[in-house]
C-alpha cells in the first residue's frame, strides 16, 4: 500500500511538473539544452517500476484487476517513452535494458524489504522468473506496436 502511495505522488508531481514547464515554454527550452534528461528519466523509472510493481502475484495478494492496470500504465509509458526517445529500430536494446533495469529495480526492493516476512512470498522462484521473462517481453511488445503505429 505504501509502495502505491509513493508510486502515485511521483507520478502526480512529473505530470504536474511537466504541465506548468510546457504551459509556460521552460521545459522545451530545458530539454533542448538537457537532451540526455529524458532518457535518464526513462531509465530511471524503470528501476522505479521494478521495485514498486514486483511481483505480479504473491500468495497474500493475488492478481486483480487494480495490479494488471499499473502493470499495464506502468510498462506501457515506458514502451511509449522508448518509442519516444529512442525511435525505431531497437528492440533488442529495449529488451536487454528493461531487463537489467528492473532487475536492478527488484534488487532495489529485495534490500528494502531485506529482513521483512514479505520476501519469503514475494522473492520466490516462480514470481522472479516469471516477472522477468513478461516484463521486458512486453514492454518490448508494447514498444514495437507504438513505434509501427506511429510509422502508420
Amino acid at each position: 500500500m505504501v509502495f502505491a502511495v509513493i508510486y502515485i505522488i511521483v507520478i502526480a508531481l512529473l505530470i504536474v511538473t511537466a504541465y506548468f514547464g510546457v504551459k509556460n515554454g521552460k521545459l522545451q527550452s530545458f530539454l533542448k539544452v538537457h537532451s540526455q534528461v529524458p532518457k535518464a528519466l526513462v531509465l530511471g523509472y524503470i528501476v522505479f517500476a521494478g521495485c514498486v510493481v514486483f511481483p505480479i502475484h504473491s500468495q497474500p495478494f493475488p492478481l486483480d484487476f487494480q495490479k494488471m492496470y499499473l502493470l499495464a500504465a506502468s510498462y506501457g509509458v515506458i514502451a511509449l517513452a522508448f518509442a519516444g526517445v529512442f525511435g525505431p529500430g531497437r528492440e533488442r536494446m529495449i529488451y536487454i535494458v528493461t531487463f537489467l533495469l528492473t532487475a536492478a529495480g527488484m534488487g532495489c526492493r529485495y534490500l528494502l524489504e531485506f529482513g521483512e516476512a514479505s520476501n519469503t512470498y514475494n522473492f520466490t522462484l516462480l514470481n522472479i522468473i516469471s516477472y522477468l521473462a513478461m516484463i521486458p517481453t512486453g514492454t518490448m511488445i508494447a514498444y514495437h506496436c507504438i513505434v509501427e503505429r506511429v510509422r502508420r
